[in-house]
């Protein structure tokens, strides 16, 4: 054989060599899956590498992700972004858009969560509490005055407004005194008055000019009426009646137990009249929500996105600590299966490897160039 084809047929042995060797290697990370046996003896190197270490391997990505890659401060510093901000912002505004865009009542909202009977109920539930809180209401306060029994707010209020009332009312009836319809009152209650009393009402009768007479006790009245000290005894007799009125209790002078009943269901039918219990069950909770739109999307929206960052931010370390990253990233490896690692593996670094495979030729190749020089020359 000459020189150039023993350097050759070194070349080629070594190359092969080589590319195999790496070949080999690379297919003995993840193969065989198994560890193979020959009778009891276990075949060396079987299970491959990564399926041997699989669960040291699964711990060890674990503590690394949790320790170096998804650390309490990036987490932090994610959640402080701008970007991440303004992102959220956007995506809550147009789910809030797209909620807005479909009518659903609260009928519906109630069918879709599978919770019917609480609005076929919720009339009678409602009228049932308001009933309740009527009847606790009055066993609480029976005894007590009706001035214990209204709040402060009403006490405050009429005494502000007694003073008003007294002026308000003296004067409409100053101004039903001095009409026509009040001289016409007047002119009844004087010949009332003379017929009451009989011939000697008569008798004074003959001698009084009835117009000129009811005239001027009409003028006698209103100018009454207009007095200072007038308006200030009526002020003073309202108070008193008040004071009256209030010192009295709730049960047995104002409002006894079988009235109780009749006002507490009368009470509850107007409510519930007015609340149209019906009518708001079957109006879409969007014709509610759509007049404030605007004030949702520019305010509340960035409201409540701020304050969830703002809390996850405050609570990511408890956060990460409960859900255990490590444990989570180490569950996740150990539930692939061999071939899928494998495969992600090849499709991550398939063309490195191959590479690897290729350097490995190319070496044994050089290796066999060198052996066929110093088979020769040696």
């Amino acid at each position: 054989m000459s020189g150039w084809m023993t350097i050759l047929f070194m070349v080629i042995v070594g190359a092969f060599i080589g590319a195999a060797t790496n070949f080999i290697a690379i297919r003995m990370l993840f193969r065989p899956f198994e560890a193979k046996y020959i009778g009891k003896w276990r075949i060396p190197f079987t299970p491959g590498v990564i399926p041997k270490r699989r669960e040291e391997l699964a711990v060890k990505i674990g503590e690394v992700v949790a320790e170096h890659l998804l650390t309490n401060e990036a987490v932090q510093a994610k959640l402080s972004e701008e970007e991440l901000r303004a992102e959220l912002i956007v995506t809550a505004n147009e789910l809030v858009q797209e909620k807005l865009a479909i009518e659903t009542t609260p009928r519906e909202l109630l069918a879709q969560w599978d919770m019917t009977a609480i609005g076929d109920t919720a009339h009678d539930k409602i009228a049932t509490v308001l009933k309740g809180q009527l009847d606790q209401f009055f066993v609480k306060r029976n005894e007590l005055a009706v001035k214990n029994v209204l709040p402060d707010v009403v006490h405050e209020e009429l005494a502000r407004k007694i003073p008003a009332i007294s002026a308000q009312t003296l004067a409409k009836i100053g101004l039903f005194t001095a009409s026509d319809a009040g001289k016409l009152q007047i002119k009844a209650m004087i010949e009332r008055i003379l017929a009451e009393r009989g011939k000697v009402g008569g008798m004074v009768g003959l001698f009084l000019n009835n117009d000129t007479f009811v005239t001027r006790m009409q003028k006698e009245v209103v100018k009454f009426i207009g007095k200072p000290e007038t308006e200030a005894v009526l002020e003073a007799l309202i108070v008193s009646e008040w004071q009256q009125f209030s010192e009295r209790a709730l049960l047995v002078d104002v409002m006894p137990i079988e009235k109780q009943e009749q006002f507490s269901e009368q009470l509850i039918a107007e409510i519930m009249r007015t609340v149209q219990l019906e009518k708001w069950m079957d109006t879409p909770v969007q014709d509610w929500i759509r007049p404030y739109e605007q004030d949702i999307l520019d305010k509340v929206v960035p409201f409540l996105v701020d304050a969830v960052l703002q809390f996850a931010s405050e609570h990511s370390a408890e956060v990460m600590e409960r859900l255990e990253i490590g444990k989570m990233v180490q569950h996740q490896i150990e539930a692939f299966s061999l071939r899928e690692m494998e495969q992600i593996v090849l499709d991550i670094s398939g063309k490195e490897l191959k590479m690897i495979t290729y350097l490995g030729g190319f070496l044994g190749g050089f290796i066999g160039i060198l052996q066929g020089i110093i088979a020769i020359w040696f």
